[in-house]
């Protein structure tokens, strides 16, 4: 049964790459993982949210205005649930790692849908619960450790949150194949062997969605309403009510001969 995603507790995000197990190594595969669709995204602003989305390089990215937001750091500070922006004012979003360490990723999501435009962007990157990071999870000493003491969420969850509002995904793929309990220079070859037969099974997905807005073109009618058969003009039952049977409405009236 899955757990809500609303979070009784308020979680504590990294603040910044170093802060995550080989955080820089981490970064280094995200980069890799987002450098081949940056040149796909066009438009005007460019929102990078989160304290680790401002040191992400996304000079491949024709976008020309590039900004932070997050409640401590970057351009602009506030809560990520509560965006000072125009509704329908960014063209993409990039959104590292703050999902699985925000108490409501739902509102999250409702606000970033919010201020993107109808065809905007949205990348997300996550740590997947489908993957060797869950290893973590069977030392109770790391329960309290980064990154498993956020809410860890399959790809396939965030993605049936994004059918629902409306958004259709690019891609999807695993990378950082890889428990990060240990440094990533030990057993290379699993890691490969890992990625090759499983690759849906890395540590840190990358999804990449657009946003669709419905045609507002009225739905034309498919049944009509049959009127029922009148069997006598109104006029002529009117005129014939309260008098004698046909004969008497008939004006040609036949008499007998004598």
């Amino acid at each position: 049964m899955l757990r809500p995603a609303y979070s009784e507790m308020p979680l504590e995000p990294p603040a910044s790459w170093q802060a995550l197990p080989y955080g820089d190594w981490l970064k280094e595969q995200v980069e890799a993982g987002l450098d081949d669709w940056w040149p796909r995204i066009f438009g005007y602003h460019l929102l990078k949210l989160g304290a680790l989305a401002d040191s992400l390089p996304t000079g491949l990215c024709p976008v020309s205005h590039q900004f932070g937001l997050d409640p401590n750091r970057g351009a602009v500070r506030a809560e990520l649930a509560h965006l000072p922006l125009q509704t329908a004012s960014i063209d993409a979003a990039l959104v590292p790692f703050c999902l699985e360490f925000h108490q409501d990723p739902h509102a999250m999501l409702r606000e970033l849908d919010r201020v993107l435009i109808s065809g905007g962007h949205l990348v997300l990157v996550g740590f997947s619960l489908l993957s060797p990071l869950a290893l973590g999870y069977l030392w109770p000493s790391h329960h309290q450790q980064l990154p498993w003491s956020g809410r860890l969420f399959t790809p396939g969850r965030v993605q049936d949150w994004l059918s629902l509002l409306g958004y259709r995904v690019l891609t999807q793929e695993c990378i950082a194949h890889h428990t990060m309990l240990w440094s990533p220079q030990k057993f290379p070859t699993a890691q490969r062997w890992l990625a090759d037969l499983c690759p849906g099974l890395g540590s840190v997905y990358l999804i990449i969605a657009r946003k669709l807005e419905a045609p507002l073109t009225p739905a034309k009618q498919r049944w009509h309403l049959r009127r029922p058969l009148v069997a006598r003009p109104v006029r002529e039952a009117v005129g014939c009510r309260n008098k004698p049977p046909v004969a008497a409405c008939n004006p040609k009236r036949h008499h007998s001969s004598s």
